[in-house]
């Protein structure tokens, strides 16, 4: 998905939802967060977003807008509602989010998780996708991972889930200082 596709999506959720204000809790947020994200953040073509107001129009927005609709057959992407309560989400989540409105989006703002708490998102999910999408974050050093650490802490989760948490991020900021030592190397 790129940026024009998070737009008209916006736009037609916007129309049919009748409501101004929705949060965007997956990968896609990317496209309201930075410029230039990496590649490896834009190969989904689905949007998790969910109106900010008017619950109750998140069935017809699936309907209309969803993987099987006419929409998403005449695009080549998709929108799906998704929750805050699907998602795990670090204490204050609420009061980073990051709006998102261009003259492209008819007016209706995209609440994109800040790029921390989309991390831990991310984190917790634990799909290779996810931790692909997190590696490219930190390698391009758009996430820190010590902002990470903390807020790993401040989600309510069980402690074996901060664990799995934590242990799967060492993994991953290992790997990408080995590659970075072989690249080195390499030169």
């Amino acid at each position: 998905m790129n940026r024009n596709q998070l737009e008209r999506a916006l736009r037609s959720a916007g129309e049919i939802a009748r409501d101004r204000d929705f949060y965007i809790f997956g990968s896609q947020a990317i496209l309201g967060l930075v410029t230039r994200p990496p590649k490896r953040c834009l190969v989904s073509m689905e949007l998790d977003i969910y109106p900010r107001n008017n619950y109750q129009a998140a069935p017809m927005l699936v309907a209309k807008l969803g993987r099987r609709s006419v929409f998403s057959k005449r695009n080549g992407y998709f929108l799906d509602c998704v929750s805050s309560e699907l998602a795990t989400l670090p204490e204050g989540w609420t009061d980073r989010l990051v709006p998102f409105r261009t003259k492209n989006t008819g007016g209706v703002t995209d609440w994109c998780l800040e790029i921390h708490d989309l991390v831990i998102s991310k984190l917790a999910a634990g799909r290779p996708k996810d931790l692909e999408y997190i590696t490219a974050l930190v390698t391009r050093k758009l996430a820190t991972p010590l902002i990470v650490k903390v807020r790993i802490d401040s989600i309510g989760a069980n402690t074996g889930t901060k664990e799995t948490m934590r242990l799967a991020l060492k993994q991953m900021l290992t790997r990408i200082k080995n590659a970075r030592r072989k690249s080195r190397v390499a030169k």
